[in-house]
């Protein structure tokens, strides 16, 4: 005996393939674009990573600069670090020769809170006026003299009994260096950088 199948059964089973297939479509275009979209914010989030690096050696690199500068022959008892030229603004911060270099009074005036932020690293506008650029506009510095003729702890010039000739007077800055990035990612560096003084 043949049995057959009768046509309302049939075209109920048609589709059923049919509708299975395009839901695994959508789940599977559906997990394809979550994907693309993951690896696009980790794209994202290397570059500014990458942006931010590169602000930070800027920052570092003006920092180098200026300890190199300080280093070389009798740039650490430069005039301005002790007070104002003729030829400058009655401003101790606007030294028009030299204006990365701050005296100390400028300095405490920072430091107790009374200055208006002008001279804050944080919060002033870096340009010619109050820093020094290294090798184009994105690596700038200036310098603020803390502390001078300050004999070093537990050194003397009188060492075992008998004189020495070894210089043990120092004067102190902080060196500020601010990196800028080509996505405008900004650093700020400081480094607190001592200098013998010792008088010829």
């Amino acid at each position: 005996m043949r049995r057959t199948v009768s046509p309302s059964l049939r075209s109920r089973q048609r589709g059923a393939t049919l509708v299975v297939a395009l839901l695994i479509l959508v789940l599977i275009m559906m997990i394809g674009i979550t994907a693309v979209s993951t690896s696009n914010t980790q794209f994202k989030l290397a570059g500014n990573l990458q942006f931010e690096d590169s602000a930070m050696n800027n920052a570092e690199t003006a920092v180098t600069a200026a300890e190199n500068w300080l280093a070389t022959g009798l740039n650490y008892n430069n005039a301005a670090f002790t007070g104002v030229a003729a030829t400058t603004s009655p401003d101790p911060r606007s030294n028009v020769a030299t204006p990365h270099l701050f005296p100390r009074t400028s300095v405490a005036t920072v430091r107790a809170g009374r200055d208006t932020g002008a001279n804050s690293p944080y919060t002033m506008t870096w340009d010619d006026t109050n820093s020094i650029a290294v090798g184009g506009t994105t690596q700038r510095y200036h310098i603020e003299l803390m502390s001078q003729n300050n004999r070093l702890q537990g050194s003397s010039q009188a060492v075992g009994g008998r004189a020495s000739s070894g210089c043990n007077q120092v004067n102190t800055y902080v060196i500020t260096g601010r990196g800028t990035s080509a996505r405008g990612a900004v650093k700020f560096v400081q480094s607190y950088y001592s200098v013998l003084n010792c008088p010829a």
